[in-house]
């Protein structure tokens, strides 16, 4: 068994680079050294593989990716296969996304640019940020007017769901008139919002376009933030409290029991409001499948 930690950043992308890397392992994790090898643990990931063969589309994409990479356990291609097509055809938008990069760079499963594309597309057209902005990268690497402002409108749209990376694109979009006009005070604050949130640059570069806007004779008030204002830093996750709780939530939505009644394949718990969520984090030491928070970012 390799003892391997995901990195799992929130939704994939901090930076606005728009190149993808694999290096013999799924492109969205990172790894460091995890065991999971106490009692807890083992129970919790036999409960989340129960749940996914039941048919919980959350529970079989985390599995997939565990087994990928063997994060926390015996790493297994196959599985993670198996896991990754289930959730897929139960349309689930965070594996149409994630096999969607996998088929692209041919990892787990043969390259196929084609196939990739549509998966990537039926993500997009659920408005699921991550695949939102994964598209809105690839038309603005087609390098034309046209496709440039197709991706500055897929950025709109992921915005809207206050999903960082596209704040980050974004900011870049309109400092430098990429599929729009060219906007400071705009791309100013996109970056009051990333410095609120504490992403790494953003404070900088909101001071820069800041002081060229007054030099401009722009009313910045609408850009200072309040000394005052508590700045959001990255979430802690309590391992063993996090799987439970999506444990929990998935019994109680009663879909993924293994009854003849209650076992809908693919019935997410978000499309079913369930209260809970999953991120990407580069902090805890953890697998990635344990790594659960009540909201998403």
């Amino acid at each position: 068994m390799k003892n391997t930690l995901s990195k799992y950043i929130y939704f994939g992308f901090l930076s606005a680079a728009l190149t993808f890397t694999v290096n013999a392992k799924s492109e969205s994790v990172n790894s460091n050294e995890y065991q999971c090898d106490t009692e807890d643990c083992t129970s919790d990931f036999k409960k989340l593989m129960r749940l996914g063969n039941h048919g919980s589309s959350e529970a079989a994409v985390l599995l997939a990716i565990a087994f990928a990479n063997g994060d926390g356990v015996e790493e297994n291609h196959e599985q993670a296969k198996r896991f990754m097509l289930k959730a897929a055809k139960w349309r689930d938008p965070v594996a149409l996304r994630e096999m969607s990069l996998w088929l692209r760079k041919g990892f787990i499963f043969e390259q196929d640019i084609a196939r990739s594309n549509d998966l990537l597309d039926r993500a997009v057209s659920q408005n699921f940020p991550p695949a939102l902005v994964d598209k809105a990268k690839l038309l603005f690497k087609e390098n034309n007017p046209v496709s440039d402002k197709a991706s500055f409108q897929l950025l709109l749209q992921a915005k809207e769901s206050t999903y960082l990376p596209a704040y980050e694109l974004l900011a870049v979009f309109y400092e430098h008139g990429i599929g729009t006009n060219v906007d400071l005070f705009s791309a100013a604050m996109m970056y009051k919002t990333l410095a609120i949130r504490g992403v790494e640059g953003a404070n900088e570069n909101l001071t820069k376009l800041a002081a060229i806007l007054d030099g401009q004779n722009v009313d910045t008030k609408l850009l200072y933030i309040d000394p005052n204002i508590e700045i959001i830093a990255a979430e802690s996750f309590d391992s063993e409290l996090k799987i439970k709780e999506l444990i929990s939530n998935l019994k109680e939505s009663g879909l993924y029991n293994g009854s003849a009644i209650s076992n809908i394949p693919g019935n997410s718990c978000t499309r079913n409001r369930c209260r809970f969520g999953w991120t990407r984090d580069d902090k805890g030491d953890v697998p990635l499948w344990m790594k659960f928070t009540s909201r998403r970012r």
